[in-house]
């Protein structure tokens, strides 16, 4: 290869790492932040996210922390915490009841379920005359628990649209009692409600931390599991997903390396340019007519029938317009015919053809 292919090459692949290292690094912010993720999940590290709380009950000893990216009925049961963080309050009073009996049962084997709902802005008051009967919700029928909402009143501005706000509008009735955290008792284990998530989102404990309502939701278990499935995130198995499970970002980076130098190899010999030779017996300047001929022949008449194109050649050309004895020529076809060398052939049919004639 030409120096300057090669420098050429060097370059491609010198751009097409900085462009990969850049797509790396890009992505690596993202996943860093955490805001691809949907709100309140613990894999989030802004203030939308619950990464810290996660990231904290991690280093507490005697304390083991997981996530759950499986269905409801998959998880393990047993003693262990297990959070629902951002919860949609609207979606959760419809849900069925074959999901509610899904929470009971997980409760019931000794898990202290908490479902913490998302906070939600006020909803504008309607007039008596044009409210709709409701139907109760099922986790209403079966836990006796009544969701509300902080109404605005018509007249008052819209809030803004989009925007999590810290308080939420949402409120529990129990035993006609106004609540924002209620327990159920199931079994050996129970249900909590959270009317809001927020304090146990990143940005309440960085800046109004509420130690006391965070020990009593989690309870004294020793388990702590954070389901990520109920936010639509699941573990699908994949190359991608087990990479990124067991730490293996740098055979990636090892496996672009290997990949830079195969096409490197490829493009460009590690042995040094062999110098081109001209004038050589092997240019083809240097082949003269006679070679070329008998290269030609090589090539297209085998060695054992050489002798009789040569007899079918020679007597097509009337004896080479020469004046042979019928003898003569009665010898040499008896030995163009005979198989044997064609060398040693030819040479006792010169000999024959040189003797003068006595005729």
């Amino acid at each position: 290869m030409r120096p300057g292919n090669r420098g050429l090459t060097i370059l491609i692949i010198v751009l097409a790492g900085g462009f990969l290292l850049g797509i790396w690094k890009l992505y690596e912010l993202r996943f860093t932040a955490g805001d691809i993720y949907p709100q309140y999940s613990s894999l989030r590290a802004d203030p939308l996210g619950t990464k810290a709380l996660y990231e904290s009950l991690r280093r507490i000893p005697d304390l083991s922390t997981a996530r759950n990216y499986l269905a409801l009925t998959r998880l393990p049961k047993g003693k262990a915490t297990v959070l629902f963080l951002g919860e949609n309050p609207f979606l959760f009073e419809a849900m069925p009841e074959d999901e509610i009996k899904e929470f009971e049962a997980l409760a019931k084997s000794g898990a202290r379920v908490v479902i913490a709902m998302r906070p939600v802005n006020r909803v504008r008051e309607e007039p008596e005359d044009k409210k709709k009967p409701r139907e109760a919700p099922a986790f209403e029928k079966r836990w006796g628990i009544h969701f509300d909402y902080i109404t605005r009143p018509a007249g008052q501005a819209e809030e803004e649209t989009g925007a999590t706000p810290k308080l939420s509008a949402l409120y529990f009735r129990a035993e006609g009692r106004v609540l924002h955290r209620v327990e159920r008792t199931f079994g050996t284990g129970a249900i909590v409600l959270l009317a809001s998530c927020y304090p146990l989102s990143n940005e309440a404990l960085a800046g109004e931390r509420d130690t006391t309502l965070v020990a009593w939701t989690l309870g004294s278990n020793r388990q702590v599991i954070f389901d990520e499935h109920h936010l639509g995130l699941t573990e699908s198995g994949g190359i991608v997903t087990l990479a990124r499970k067991y730490h293996l970002e740098g055979l990636a980076a090892m496996l672009l390396v290997l990949l830079g130098l195969f096409i490197w190899k490829n493009s460009t010999s590690l042995l040094p340019p062999r110098l081109e030779q001209r004038g050589t017996e092997d240019s083809v300047a240097a082949k003269d007519v006679s070679s070329g001929l008998a290269n030609l022949l090589r090539r297209n008449v085998p060695a054992k029938a050489l002798m009789k194109t040569c007899l079918e050649e020679w007597e097509s050309s009337r004896h080479g317009a020469k004046f042979y004895s019928a003898a003569k020529i009665e010898s040499v076809r008896t030995l163009a015919r005979r198989e044997g060398d064609a060398v040693e052939t030819y040479r006792k049919v010169s000999r024959i053809l040189a003797e003068r004639s006595d005729a």
